[in-house]
């Protein structure tokens, strides 16, 4: 395959990366990043105030980008604390002074990014997360845990412990207290506590610091992406800075007069997550948000689809979802999907998205099995899944919302958060959802074959079974207005083997 270099921007909230890379093969050819732009105290997202500035620097990258005869360019930006609606002004605005076009990713998109790029770039890796890895990712707006066994993506927490958020705390105690950190340890000790439950099981653990520059920068040396830090010397740092001033710190640590400011509370940080996990050894890598952004720019997408899947099946089996049910629903879900592609036009993400609602439609009956499905909803909305936008979230969420008793409506007021198209697809993906769900109404799965065929406007459904499907008739009855409503296909159900 012939060479070709591909552009990368990424927008973060204080600072820009452009990248010239060579592809097959991700080669970074050349990186440029910009100055330092000042985050919020409030917001950290500061763009619409730092938009002068983003524009310069794209108006740089695009000669640098022109220089490397690039035509191809992908622009990404971090959202963090930002807004959707505020992102969308700065987007439109940036679009219009320069011409590039930005996609913005919230925290978990980026997370798995960055955990798929751990898992694939690291030869060390897998040896890592053979057991018990954690790995420690810190923003500015919040940290990420995540866990890893057998090599594979198992979980994660998101925690309001970013660097630049514990600073600003930090900066407020010093106009009351003459010593901050001990206040602030306690802080991070209660953002931290309601881990320990779950965390108590796991022994012998390692964790991956991963996403500080200042600890990478100090330990990874050479070609190196990882090195490992006994306890002794990241404590030996830690005693270092806790009282350093700011200029020993810029010049041991090579920073800017702004985030030396976070140097500290990533310290403290990582001082209590290794004393909370009693974390046998330590690591720390230099990859970098950008190199996960750059990894699914120019890569495969299916290790961040698994995430998706484990981060679904974690959450079902929290709050109780019947296993098997799930398991048949979304096999014959899928099976709608797919016979049903000429009509609904919908691609390869979409069916991710009704695979996973199929996965949690039902977790709301943890609250109350009356108005479930309204309660799945929430708990969606309030735990959002690693490696989705909050658009897909709430698209999930609002297909499990309508799976069962509810029909899609502009007078719901989340659905009327979604676009049009974002509301065509809820329709589509909570149709086929309810029909699928149907044949399981007793929770039995007496079904053990499904046949689909269309002929003259209706949708054949034949399907075999042991046991009498009078409940799941009656279920298929109620739950298939939508359906026709949606695609102007009558279901018909025709039972074999009864």
């Amino acid at each position: 395959m012939k060479e070709k270099e591909k552009g990368l921007i990424f927008l973060g909230p204080d600072e820009m990366t452009l990248r010239v890379v060579q592809q097959p093969g991700n080669k970074v050819i050349t990186e440029v990043k910009s100055g330092p732009m000042p985050v919020g105290t409030k917001r950290i997202a500061n763009y619409a105030s730092n938009l002068e500035a983003i524009v310069n620097n794209l108006e740089g990258f695009r000669r640098i980008l022109a220089d490397y005869a690039v035509k191809e360019v992908s622009f990404y930006g971090k959202l963090e604390d930002m807004q959707m609606t505020e992102a969308r002004y700065v987007a439109d605005q940036i679009a219009v002074r320069t011409g590039f076009t930005i996609k913005w990713l919230n925290n978990n998109q980026l997370v798995a990014d960055t955990f798929s790029t751990l898992m694939s770039d690291l030869p060390e890796f897998a040896e890592l997360a053979s057991k018990n890895l954690y790995v420690l990712t810190m923003g500015l707006d919040t940290a990420t845990l995540g866990y890893f066994r057998h090599s594979t993506f198992q979980m994660s927490w998101n925690i309001d412990l970013g660097g630049a958020r514990v600073s600003h705390l930090v900066d407020t105690l010093r106009q009351t207290t003459t010593n901050p950190s001990e206040i602030i340890l306690d802080y991070i000790s209660s953002k931290l506590e309601y881990l320990v439950p779950e965390l108590r099981h796991v022994k012998k653990s390692k964790l991956l610091i991963q996403n500080i520059g200042t600890i990478a920068d100090t330990f990874v040396q050479g070609e190196k992406r990882i090195a490992k830090i006994s306890r002794e010397k990241l404590e030996e740092r830690y005693y270092q800075v806790i009282d350093a001033p700011d200029q020993f710190i810029i010049s041991n640590y090579d920073v800017n007069e702004q985030s030396v400011n976070w140097v500290l509370p990533n310290f403290l940080v990582i001082s209590r997550v290794v004393r909370l996990l009693d974390a046998k050894s330590v690591y720390t890598t230099n990859i970098t948000e950008v190199d996960g952004v750059m990894k699914v720019a120019f890569g495969d997408q299916q290790q961040i689809d698994d995430m998706i899947r484990t981060s679904a099946d974690n959450l079902a089996q929290r709050y109780g979802a019947d296993s098997a049910h799930n398991d048949f629903v979304v096999d014959v879900s899928l099976k709608l999907f797919d016979a049903l592609q000429p009509i609904h036009r919908l691609g390869r993400h979409e069916r991710l998205l009704l695979e996973i609602a199929g996965k949690v439609d039902d977790i709301g009956n943890f609250i109350n099995p009356q108005g479930h499905y309204r309660h799945s909803a929430y708990i969606l909305e309030a735990n959002p899944l690693i490696g989705l936008s909050a658009k897909d979230n709430l698209i999930v969420a609002e297909v499990a919302r309508f799976h069962s008793s509810e029909s899609p409506d502009v007078n719901q007021p989340m659905f009327q958060k979604l676009d049009g198209p974002s509301q065509l697809i809820v329709g589509k993906l909570a149709a086929i959802l309810r029909v699928a769900d149907s044949l399981d109404d007793s929770r039995q799965q007496k079904i053990s074959r499904v046949k689909l065929r269309l002929e003259s406007g209706k949708l054949l459904m034949t399907v075999q079974a042991a046991d009498n499907l009078v409940v799941e008739q009656w279920a298929f009855g109620r739950k298939n207005k939508v359906f026709k409503n949606v695609f102007g296909l009558q279901p018909v159900l025709i039972v074999e083997g009864a």
